[in-house]
């Protein structure tokens, strides 16, 4: 009997040290809210002064000071609405609805733009908007492709 209580001992503790170590604390939840593309998405505010959003844009675009900061403030504006749009619940009645609203945003916002930037750098700004477009769309294709079976491997400039 002493034989087995030894080893099923020993088996025992080497489980629960285990479970104890893949035991992780739960992060905070604005850390982790949205739709969890494979990092966090944050609050509308960390969006906002993301070194990929106001501070890039303002880098890339020559942006003066005045214009960072009425950029900033836009996209703080944008992320909240975003925000609030995706806590709405989706169900094939408001869906269409949703999508409507999503696209008057769009817009609102990249009339806002248009008035903050010059013609120069608006143009720019365009682009960079449907490069990341293209590079979702492809994202995408490339996944429903792999599911599919079909891989196909496309490099990037990147």
């Amino acid at each position: 009997m002493k034989t087995y209580l030894l080893p099923l001992l020993a088996a025992f503790a080497l489980t629960v040290g285990t479970a104890a170590a893949q035991t992780t604390t739960p992060t905070a939840p604005a850390a982790t809210e949205g739709r969890g593309y494979g990092r966090a998405q944050g609050t509308p505010e960390e969006m906002a002064t993301r070194q990929s959003q106001s501070q890039r844009l303002s880098k890339e675009l020559g942006l003066s000071a005045e214009q960072t900061t009425k950029v900033q403030q836009i996209l703080l504006a944008r992320g909240q609405e975003t925000q609030t749009m995706r806590r709405q619940p989706r169900d094939a009645a408001n869906r269409s609805q949703l999508r409507e609203q999503m696209q008057a945003n769009r817009a609102k916002y990249d009339a806002q733009f248009k008035e903050v930037l010059t013609a120069d750098q608006y143009t720019k700004f365009a682009a960079m908007q449907e490069d990341r477009l293209n590079k979702g769309r492809d994202l995408k294709e490339a996944k429903m492709k792999a599911k599919n079976g079909k891989v196909k491997i496309k490099k990037s400039d990147s």
